[in-house]
């Protein structure tokens, strides 16, 4: 298990930047294909990550007194079959650290925020299955 032993605001540090690695991942992603239902379907995906990123960040304010500062990573892949396979299995590890991460929130307001940013996840996994058994 990935993150055993953080602390929740360790692995709020490690959500805001896979939010962020992730949005400017699908940004670059959807704008390899042609198909409109997919690139909605990625647009979709991307424009969550960026909210989760910002309430992420604003979720860390309040908690620490100061925004999360870090050095933004970038995603490669080599087709856009292989950055769907990529983007499906992070959102699913994305899904599985936000549930883990439910049991350690500490107010009300993380809850909402990991919980909205857990449903999400498990819906972008979805999106991304669909891409991939289209284009089989």
């Amino acid at each position: 298990m990935q993150g055993y032993g953080e602390s929740f605001i360790q692995r709020l540090q490690r959500s805001i930047e896979e939010e962020w690695k992730d949005h400017d991942f699908y940004s670059r992603l959807k704008g390899d294909t042609s198909n409109r239902l997919f690139a909605d379907y990625i647009m979709h995906a991307a424009d969550d990550e960026l909210k989760h990123y910002r309430m992420f960040q604003y979720l860390y304010l309040q908690l620490t007194g100061k925004y999360h500062e870090f050095e933004p990573e970038m995603i490669s892949y080599r087709s856009f079959e292989k950055g769907v396979i990529r983007a499906q299995q992070d959102e699913f590890k994305a899904a599985q650290m936000y549930k883990e991460m439910l049991f350690m929130v500490p107010s009300p307001v993380a809850y909402h925020a990991v919980f909205t940013a857990m449903i999400d996840e498990m819906e972008h996994a979805t999106r991304f299955g669909t891409i991939y058994g289209r284009l089989k």
